[in-house]
C-alpha cells in the first residue's frame, strides 16, 4: 500500500510542475509573439454571439409582452367604450322621449279648449279596454280635489269623464264606453242628439228619429245640456250616416276626435 502511494506522487507532481512550465510559456509567448490572439477573438466573438442572442430573446419577449398587454388594454377600452356608447344612445331615446312628452304636455296647457277654466294634467296609469267596460286609471285622486262627474279631456277633445276616486287616483270612463252617454250638438246648425260609445276602436253611435240635417264630416261638439261638460268642446268626426225609412230614424256613427288608443296624459278641468 505504501510503496503504490510513494510511487504516484513523483508521477503527479511532475505533471503538476509540468503544466506550471507550459502556462508561463503560454503566456510569455502569448504576451510577446500574440500568439492566441485569434483564439481569443474566436471565443470573443462566441461569447458576443451567445449574449447577443439572450439580449435578442429578452427583447423579443419584452416586446411581446408589450405587444400582449397592449392588446388586453386595447380590448378593455373597446368594452368599456362599447358601454358607454350603449348607454350614451339609451339616454338619447330617453331624451327623445322626454322631448316628446313635453310637447304633448305644452299642448295640454296651452290647449285654447280651457284656457279659463282650472286645469290639472293628469298621467295614464293603467288602460283598461275590454267588451265589458273601456276606462283609465290616472294618477291624481282625491288629495287633488278630484270628484266624480268631473270632465277630462286633451288638446283635440272630450275623452270622458271621472267615476270613481280615492285619495291618490281615479278612473276615468271613456266616451267609447257602451254606458257613456254624452250630448252633442252638430257645430254646423246646432242640432241635438246624445251620442253613444260602442266600445273600445269603434265608432261611436247616435240614433236621431225623423229626419236629421248632418252630412260625413260634420264635427260633434258638447252641448253644454248636462250641466257637466261646459258647451263647445269637439268630441267626434261624423264618419258615416243610415236612414232607416221602416223607423223613420237617422242612425249616425262618429269617430272620435282623441286617439284614445295613443293617450299618456289628460287635462281634469274644473267648473
Amino acid at each position: 500500500m505504501y510503496s503504490a502511494v510513494s510511487n504516484k506522487f513523483p508521477y503527479l507532481e511532475l505533471r503538476l510542475f509540468l503544466a506550471i512550465i507550459m502556462s508561463v510559456v503560454i503566456i510569455i509567448a502569448d504576451g510577446k509573439l500574440n500568439m492566441f490572439l485569434k483564439l481569443r477573438s474566436y471565443i470573443d466573438n462566441s461569447v458576443y454571439l451567445f449574449y447577443y442572442l439572450c439580449d435578442k430573446s429578452r427583447n423579443i419577449y419584452d416586446y411581446t409582452t408589450k405587444v400582449l398587454e397592449g392588446y388586453n388594454e386595447l380590448i378593455l377600452e373597446n368594452n368599456t367604450l362599447r358601454q358607454e356608447l350603449f348607454l350614451k344612445n339609451s339616454e338619447l331615446l330617453l331624451i327623445d322621449q322626454y322631448k316628446r312628452e313635453n310637447c304633448k304636455l305644452h299642448a295640454l296647457l296651452n290647449s285654447p279648449f280651457c284656457y279659463d277654466k282650472r286645469k290639472i294634467i293628469a298621467r295614464i296609469l293603467f288602460f283598461n279596454a275590454d267588451s265589458y267596460g273601456n276606462k283609465v286609471t290616472i294618477n291624481q285622486g282625491r288629495n287633488n280635489n278630484i270628484y266624480i262627474g268631473q270632465p277630462v279631456i286633451t288638446d283635440a277633445g272630450i275623452i270622458g269623464q271621472v267615476i270613481s276616486t280615492n285619495a291618490l287616483s281615479s278612473r276615468v270612463m271613456l266616451i267609447c264606453d257602451p254606458e257613456h252617454a254624452l250630448p252633442v250638438q252638430i257645430k254646423r246648425n246646432n242640432m241635438r242628439f246624445i251620442l253613444m260609445g260602442c266600445g273600445y276602436g269603434a265608432d261611436l253611435r247616435a240614433e236621431y228619429p225623423g229626419y236629421l240635417d248632418v252630412c260625413v264630416g260634420d264635427m260633434l261638439i258638447t252641448s253644454g245640456l248636462d250641466g257637466r261638460f261646459p258647451e263647445g268642446y269637439p268630441v267626434a268626426i261624423i264618419s258615416n250616416i243610415i236612414v232607416d225609412s221602416e223607423q223613420d230614424s237617422t242612425i249616425i256613427q262618429a269617430h272620435p276626435m282623441v286617439k284614445l288608443q295613443s293617450l299618456c296624459y289628460v287635462v281634469l278641468i274644473w267648473e
